[in-house]
């Protein structure tokens, strides 16, 4: 297939191909964040399979590379600037801690055999700066030691220990002379994480505060990760004799279960199935280790192989049927530690090979796979195919039970939320907590706010439902008044607080403290929730918003702190960010919040003026937050077509089929898809028509007309003009070399074209109107009339002689 040549090419080709992709994969792929976590695991599996070569290594390295910083001789990404953003007191998302990131891409360097592009000491000196120093024994924390960091930050813990020592060994070479002192304080600590309580005698914690999960949730300690940190870090250096292995038999011997040859994570009843595949994993390499022989080794091998799924990764557990990378990392980790990755055939690590390029992102890996489509993308799908006239084309009935599967069922507060992604079966929560879906923090680093449950998502599933006609299905099924009612109920109304009036992002949130839920709260979800509210009124035809019952005074006074005006201009400010393109997303909620409950009272000059000071034709986002502002206000900004057309082209990644968000390539964005079509199919057409005003009937007129918009400026092959009128009824025009639209025709000398021809010229793309313009021209009889009269006796003759000129032959 030849490469599009211009804008209209590139939508029709990236229709075509969502659709083939569709068709062989059952779904639209969806992109994620690539992380150097990700692509450790990646690169691990692969040089584990023996089939490093099934990548471009060039490309990984310098993907890898690209996150490293000269000055500080340290690798950062997107996660590691979210763990710098933790509140301990929300949330915690573990295993991307400065010192694990750098540790990952030091793996992965050495892997690819380029140990030679850092500085080994100075990575040396960073990961011993990272040893807490407290008290007689201690591990490592997550980033370099300081007694100012919060307490929780200075808690170390076994991930992060077991990284650095797995690559201090790497770096130091296996000699520890210099650090004896250091690694007798270290083996002490570990050797005091083993339980000797009654509950998990014998296995080993993450770290040495209770009151803190430094494994994320569900992952109660002890637990047989917690005890792979310890036991494997012992082992390096040399210290496993230590344990208390009598002990530790026995924790290992109470999670093995005889029936199917597995192990579970940890004896937590009515958990005893959650992450067993990983945990038996994790439960063969423990007892290779350390030397236990209570397991019927074979069988808890099969056990893994036959668990393998469709897809050709792993589950976590074979219940809970969510996969991620981690969990096949940490699969094929235990059988190649423990000396069986032969075990699987050419066939199933092909397989495995196979399924990691779900995970293959534009740059390294991703944490989850590309068969997690989120809500977002299938509005977008949704409302593009829809804006083309091409809802057809969809497969209506998958989408809706994709939509109908991510709605959840929350016990503790008797309400129904929509998910972030779909595809998730017995829904328990990702637990390497991908970035598209975890960001509570304090946002100092990051400017990422979605969450696993917002209003944003309850929006567009119900927008999704509502374009594919099935919203009357669902409600059916589900009473969409309790939508209305979660959503009313989670404004934030605490007066003593910043962001009192707002709303929260979910009811999910409504059991924590008002200093918690003050800090959830961005103004996106009270757009969202205002989109949902009228939404659902509308649909269920029970009056105007303004009617419910709400404190719209309380958001009014929220959106008025929020303000920032000057002499000049004029916007909102989200505080978390000062990044303009999000500046001019929340000034545009802003507006339409405003306008929607009838409060709307702001200057627009000096809005608009805002607007024009700050566009900036290499950003997508920022063309498309100007242009809605400047449609919703009717400011009439006149944006240059040729910059922003050339844009469009210039973002376009052919070989993915998607779009970057701006010219730093960085960042793709498939909600740029969406804001393009609707730019491209709401936004008016520049025509240009010509024809002869006046024209004698029996002659010639000819119509031509060009036309273009901001997104193209040219059509393609699904547009079509036509000439249509009562008197000539409908003609084609057809399109020329120079992407004009021409036709001449013969006028006839008929009193039907006399004195005028009216009609449209009408602009088709995909069956649907998108330009008209109205054609009316004179038409003149020219004639000579002359007479001759004769007389006689009875008689009086009158001869009349009328000639016409007529044009010559016509010629189309």
């Amino acid at each position: 297939t030849p490469s599009p040549t211009n804008n209209y090419e590139i939508i029709e080709d990236i229709f075509t191909e969502k659709l083939n992709k569709y068709s062989s994969l059952g779904y639209f792929p969806q992109t994620f964040e690539p992380s150097l976590q990700a692509t450790y695991y990646g690169l691990f599996i692969l040089e584990a399979l023996d089939l490093l070569d099934k990548i471009n290594q060039t490309d990984i390295l310098n993907y890898i590379m690209s996150h490293y910083d000269i000055n500080s001789k340290l690798f950062m990404d997107q996660y590691t600037y979210r763990y710098l953003d933790l509140n301990f007191s929300q949330s915690y998302y573990p295993f991307t801690s400065v010192l694990e990131i750098n540790s990952y891409a030091i793996l992965s360097l050495e892997i690819l055999q380029r140990l030679d592009l850092i500085s080994i000491n100075e990575s040396i000196n960073f990961i011993w700066s990272c040893y807490n120093p407290e008290g007689s024994n201690n591990g490592f924390i997550g980033q370099p030691y300081n007694s100012n960091l919060l307490e929780n930050y200075k808690i170390a813990t076994m991930d992060n220990t077991f990284y650095a020592i797995n690559t201090l060994e790497l770096l130091m070479m296996g000699d520890w002379s210099e650090y004896n002192n250091e690694k007798s304080r270290i083996r002490q600590y570990i050797i005091g994480l083993q339980t000797t309580d009654n509950l998990e005698f014998g296995g080993f914690f993450n770290d040495n505060d209770t009151g803190f999960d430094s494994l994320g949730a569900f992952m109660w300690e002890p637990n047989l990760l917690s005890s792979y940190y310890s036991i494997k870090s012992l082992d390096i250096i040399d210290s496993l004799n230590f344990i208390r292995p009598t002990d530790f038999y026995q924790y290992l011997g109470d999670l093995y279960d005889n029936s199917d040859n597995s192990f579970q994570m940890y004896s937590v009843q009515g958990a005893e199935r959650l992450f067993n595949i990983v945990a038996t994993a994790l439960g063969l390499e423990l007892s290779y280790i350390t030397g236990y022989t209570g397991t019927n080794r074979n069988d808890v091998i099969q056990f893994l192989i036959s668990n393998q799924n469709s897809i050709g990764d792993w589950n976590s557990s074979n219940y809970y049927r969510i996969h991620e990378l981690i969990d096949t990392f940490q699969i094929i980790r235990s059988l190649k530690e423990s000396g069986e990755i032969d075990q699987l055939t050419i066939q199933e690590k092909n397989k495995v090979s196979d399924a990691l390029f779900l995970y293959k992102q534009f740059k390294g890996f991703s944490l989850i796979s590309n068969d997690y489509t989120s809500i977002n993308l299938v509005y977008s799908m949704i409302n593009s195919f829809n804006s083309f006239n091409r809802i057809t084309d969809v497969d209506i009935q998958g989408f809706y039970n994709l939509i109908e599967e991510s709605y959840k069922y929350f016990g503790y507060i008797n309400s129904y939320q929509f998910s972030a992604s779909t595809n998730w079966k017995n829904y328990i929560g990702f637990r390497s907590y991908p970035i598209e879906y975890y960001n509570l923090g304090t946002h100092q680093f990051t400017e990422e706010i979605d969450g696993l449950y917002n209003h944003k998502y309850n929006y567009r599933a119900l927008n999704s439902l509502l374009q594919i006609s099935k919203l009357d299905n669902f409600g059916l099924k589900y009473n969409l008044m309790d939508i209305i009612y979660d959503t009313l109920a989670s404004q934030f109304l605490e007066p003593d607080f910043e962001n009192f009036g707002a709303f929260l992002p979910s009811t999910i949130y409504s059991m924590r403290t008002p200093e918690s839920k003050n800090n959830l709260i961005f103004f996106e979800n009270s757009y969202f929730a205002v989109k949902t509210l009228e939404l659902l009124v509308d649909f269920l035809d029970i009056g105007s918003i303004a009617n419910l019952s709400f404190n719209k005074g309380a958001l009014y006074g929220y959106i008025q702190r929020n303000i920032i005006e000057t002499d000049s201009v004029l916007y909102f400010n989200p505080h978390y960010t000062s990044d303009l393109e999000t500046v001019l997303q929340n000034t545009y909620y802003m507006i339409y919040v405003l306008k929607t409950l009838n409060l709307y009272d702001l200057d627009f000059q000096k809005i608009k003026d805002f607007v024009l000071q700050n566009i900036d034709y290499e950003n997508i986002k920022n063309i498309y937050f100007s242009y809605k502002i400047s449609e919703i206000l009717d400011l009439k900004i006149e944006f240059d077509a040729n910059l922003t057309s050339s844009l469009v082209g210039q973002l376009y990644l052919e070989s993915s089929g998607e779009f970057f968000e701006d010219l730093e390539y960085q960042k793709i964005s498939q909600e740029s898809f969406f804001w393009i079509c609707e730019m491209a199919r709401n936004i008016g057409l520049y025509i240009i028509s010509d024809y002869e005003e006046n024209i004698s009937l029996g002659s010639v007129n000819t119509i031509t007309i060009s036309f273009s918009n901001l997104i193209f400026r040219e059509y393609g092959q699904f547009t079509s003009v036509t000439f249509e009128g009562p008197q000539f009824g409908t003609l084609p025009l057809e399109k020329q070399f120079d992407k004009s639209y021409k036709i001449n025709f013969l006028v006839p000398e008929d009193p039907n074209y006399y004195p005028y021809v009216v009609g449209d010229i009408l602009i088709y793309d995909h069956s649907k109107i998108i330009g008209k313009v109205p054609v009316l021209f004179y038409t003149i009889l020219e004639q000579s009339i002359g007479y001759q009269i004769a007389e006689s006796d009875n008689t009086v003759n009158f001869n009349v002689n009328i000639s016409r000129k007529l044009s010559s032959d016509f010629n189309a």
